[in-house]
């Protein structure tokens, strides 16, 4: 049920980004045109404007202090081996959840995974929730289902609806109810499990003797990478998830014995889910809801980095864009269900209630770095910032402490990945794994308007909103021909974010503040090249355009429709 204004018609989610171009625009005329001057530098007046104007600033570096928490924690709790039980002598009922729609491009590579997973065949099941409206889509995977049903043995089923109602979680809820397996593994189309996947995650919810663990609700497997080096965009988001995985869901299991399911290469209890209510499509990110129903109903969830299950990353920028919106949003929707909960109702000692408002709000930093980034130039313009007191103060307010969280971030990352990647690890390779960092912050940079608008329509938008999938390439590397819904108000914000760094940029040139200049055109120049790159799973530029050289042989080859089988 979407927020509506007392005529009944839909809120409109993008006020604040509105509302933030307005506010802006007004500093810019009266910063820039009037030429305002702050009181003198250090003193007592200086000092009071420019701690309550650096509060966004101080928020985000309480952020990134308990980021720092999590990665050295990580050495404490966390980089030990999680010990797996042992299984009973007769092994539980899996079903396996392939949930899809229209991923023509793996549907077929994700359906043979599946089916050659280890497990007693009389007690493994395979459902492929199959949403697709292509027809195409639909006959390869009927063909496939049915070519290893009669090669493998396995009961590989294709489940479909009538309606999507409920989009991924409704899929997934309505095969539940058709099994009676024990246990329900669930791998996202781009997923390739490895074989012996089950024989290593289902150990983990028994004891050592044997005995099941039935406060164990979900065992979590790391995510690999089948596309890391092929693009800048690929490398910067294996970093993202290499620490992501490796060290925040590794410290947050061993240390809190929670994490969120990441909606793939996980196995759940499937009484626990029923003890939980099951999947509901009530926010965008239903993994990480349910996950949060299970921490309110008492039971433990697991990360396990050892087991790895390669996946492929978005190959193009409007991919990409499409799955940060729907995260960013679906965890903002998350807080409106269950912030209040989490916040008075749920018992829980004061660090890790502390830790667990961090970890479900962390998306917060969006908007908080949109503001600190419209206000910043002003206080820089009216000396009302660090840099008045001289170049080394302003370095280490401004500059230090992220550069101090990106080296430990990417270090750790590149240095901690042993289960991840085959290649052993040498100084060349650490160097080419930290390198990642520099595509890292370009495209976290160029994504701030998207998902501040992502982050407003979380927050004011409906709560059951449309899913859109992230598409896929496979193993042509290119995503299947699709239509793109174009967001205007996020692109909007781009636009705005653009023309409003460059018109600070001239600003600081004129008044010989170089340095200033660089940094409000480099923001300008990030937001730019990821806003062009829009549309390119289509070869277009800017959405519609076609970009020099469409009509070569590989653009004639990359517009070619798909076969069908």
């Amino acid at each position: 049920m979407s927020r509506r204004t007392e005529r009944g018609a839909p809120f409109p989610w993008w006020l604040p980004n509105a509302g933030l171009a307005v506010a802006a625009v007004a500093l810019f005329a009266v910063v820039a045109g009037t030429d305002p001057r702050g009181p003198a530098a250090g003193a007592a007046a200086w000092w009071l404007l420019t701690l309550t104007l650096h509060l966004p600033l101080l928020v985000i570096g309480l952020f990134l202090a308990a980021g720092v928490i999590e990665r050295l924690g990580y050495f404490r709790h966390g980089r030990a081996s999680r010990e797996p039980g042992r299984l009973p002598g007769r092994y539980p009922s899996v079903c396996v959840q392939l949930p899809m729609f229209n991923e023509h491009a793996v549907a077929r590579r994700a359906i043979e995974a599946a089916c050659a997973l280890r497990w007693p065949r009389d007690r493994l099941t395979v459902q492929v929730l199959d949403d697709s409206t292509d027809g195409d889509t639909r006959a390869l995977v009927d063909a496939v289902c049915t070519r290893l049903r009669r090669e493998t043995g396995v009961d590989v089923r294709v489940l479909r609806r009538e309606h999507r109602h409920g989009y991924k979680a409704g899929a997934l809820e309505e095969g539940r109810r058709l099994t009676g397996a024990e246990f329900l593994a669930i791998f996202d189309a781009d997923f390739v499990p490895p074989r012996d996947y089950l024989l290593r995650a289902i150990p983990h919810f028994y004891r050592p003797d044997g005995v099941p663990d039935h406060g164990l609700a979900l065992v979590q497997a790391q995510w690999g990478h089948l596309n890391h080096d092929q693009s800048a965009l690929t490398r910067a988001q294996s970093l993202w998830v290499d620490d992501h995985h490796t060290l925040q869901m590794s410290w947050r299991s061993a240390r809190w014995r929670f994490v969120n399911f990441t909606g793939t290469a996980g196995v759940w209890r499937a009484a626990a889910v029923e003890a939980a209510g099951g999947w509901r499509a009530a926010s965008l990110v239903e993994d990480c809801e349910l996950s949060f129903r299970h921490l309110f109903a008492g039971y433990r969830t697991a990360f396990v980095k050892e087991i790895v299950a390669p996946a492929e990353l978005p190959a193009t920028y409007t991919a990409y864009k499409a799955q940060q919106k729907r995260w960013t949003q679906g965890w903002v929707q998350v807080q409106r269900l269950h912030l209040a909960t989490l916040l008075f109702r749920h018992r829980a000692s004061p660090a890790r209630r502390a830790h667990l408002v961090h970890h479900m709000c962390t998306t917060w930093q969006w908007p908080l770095w949109a503001l600190w980034i419209t206000m910043l130039p002003a206080l820089i313009h009216t000396g009302l910032w660090f840099g008045a007191l001289g170049a080394a103060a302003g370095l280490a307010a401004y500059v230090l402490p992220t550069l101090l969280w990106l080296t430990l971030m990417s270090c750790l990352a590149s240095a901690e990945t042993r289960h991840t990647y085959l290649d052993r690890l040498t100084p060349r390779v650490f160097g080419r794994r930290f390198a990642r960092v520099v595509p890292y912050v370009v495209v976290n940079t160029g994504m701030l308007p998207h998902q501040f608008s992502a982050f407003a329509e979380g927050l004011f938008g409906p709560l059951h909103s449309e899913f859109e999938r992230t598409p896929k390439a496979g193993e042509t590397g290119r995503p299947r021909r699709y239509g793109v819904k174009v967001h205007w108000p996020y692109v909007a914000a781009e636009l705005f974010c653009v023309a409003y760094q460059l018109a600070w940029a001239v600003v600081f040139v004129a008044g010989g503040l170089w340095w200033c200049a660089l940094g409000a055109a480099y923001v300008a120049a990030c937001v730019a090249s990821l806003l062009v790159r829009y549309g390119d799973h289509a070869g277009k530029v800017l959405f519609v355009l076609d970009p020099p050289g469409r009509l070569t042989r590989s653009r004639r080859a990359e517009r070619a429709p798909a076969p069908a089988g």
